[in-house]
């Protein structure tokens, strides 16, 4: 039995089959509002730049703003590209199996949208005008793709819930309720701060985008909703 169940072993190995464990569930949410913070600091330094394009003249304005365009796009491509691997390193077991695919998936469609995004704005920088080049399809492109990356930003904010969702833990108490997070205090204080300090007051903001909402839901589960962690007692 010891030399078939060596056969087996190494036909697995050999077979390239994965045993990949599940990442700890803290390391997921934790993961999570890392790339939330990065998605929002490159929103902040966006609308930092084109305000300060806004002050120039119509001459030069619209350069510039194609300019900060291929700029910005290009730092959020880097981090997106660091995001997607990221999260390909993960593994989450049922139920909760589906939400790191269905993140790669709105990540890599951010890309697609950053990267065509420049490629546009590229061809509005500098130089004369590009023979065959349809400028006025080009520019009524753009705003489509402001409003994909929106709905992309959307989609992620609906994973939220599950998100978070992935600390609770399944043990009911003894009024059969699921009340504490499968965290300790320390490692609850820890996502909080981490929220805190990407986002801010921005949380409390009555018009929130996508992303600083689901900043805002995480917030409130960890700090509104009565959930004990690991290490309070038990009840």
């Amino acid at each position: 039995m010891k030399f078939v169940s060596l056969i087996f072993v190494s036909l697995l190995v050999f077979s390239g089959a994965s045993f990949a464990q599940e990442t700890p569930h803290y390391d997921v949410v934790a993961e999570f509002i890392h790339e939330l913070g990065e998605t929002k600091n490159s929103q902040d330094v966006a609308m930092s730049e084109m305000a300060e394009t806004a002050k120039l003249e119509p001459a030069e304005k619209n350069q510039h703003l194609m300019a900060d365009s291929i700029r910005n796009g290009t730092r959020v491509k880097l981090k997106l590209r660091l995001n997607i691997n990221k999260l390909k390193s993960m593994k989450l077991n049922k139920p909760f199996e589906t939400i790191i695919p269905y993140l790669i998936k709105f990540n890599e469609e951010k890309l697609r949208l950053y990267e065509e995004l420049i490629k546009i704005a590229k061809n509005f920088v500098g130089g004369r005008p590009q023979h065959g080049v349809d400028y006025s399809k080009l520019a009524a492109r753009m705003p489509e793709i402001t409003a994909e990356m929106e709905y992309a930003d959307e989609s992620i904010f609906k994973v939220t819930p599950m998100v978070f969702a992935l600390l609770i833990d399944q043990k009911p108490d003894s009024q059969n309720h699921v009340s504490h997070l499968i965290i300790t205090k320390e490692q609850g204080e820890k996502l909080i701060d981490n929220l805190n300090n990407w986002f801010g007051a921005s949380m409390n903001d009555k018009n929130q985008n996508w992303t600083v909402s689901s900043a805002s839901v995480l917030k409130s589960y960890l700090t509104e909703k009565g959930y004990k962690y690991a290490d309070d007692p038990w009840e």
